[in-house]
């Protein structure tokens, strides 16, 4: 029998995402702001960059809630799988990461 070599798994998208943006937040945000601008007609997938990032940054969903002023359970909803999130929520959860929503004219 051929001895087996140690063959490394390959890292999933999302582990590679986290491992980028906790050493890189500028990278996080410029994630943010171009999945805003090639996806800000698909909720779910705005949602997914938002969910991703504050993962990366360990922010938990009880975390994200207290700073919010929110309720876990409204956190959850919002960046849950086919969340969509009120502005209210989205504005207060960014706040959380140390972000703001802004807009600028489209070119």
């Amino acid at each position: 029998m051929r001895a087996r070599k140690n063959i490394k798994k390959p890292k999933t998208w999302s582990a590679s995402k986290k491992q980028r943006f906790q050493k890189s937040p500028d990278e996080a945000v410029e994630y943010l702001k171009a999945a805003l601008e090639d996806n800000g007609d698909v909720p779910e997938l705005v949602v997914e960059a938002i969910r991703s990032v504050s993962e990366a940054l360990g922010m938990s969903i009880e975390q994200i809630a207290k700073k919010a002023n929110k309720t876990p359970s409204t956190i959850h909803k919002a960046l849950g799988k086919g969340g969509n999130p009120t502005l209210g929520t989205l504005t207060a959860v960014l706040k959380t990461m140390g972000l703001k929503l802004s807009v600028e004219k489209a070119s």
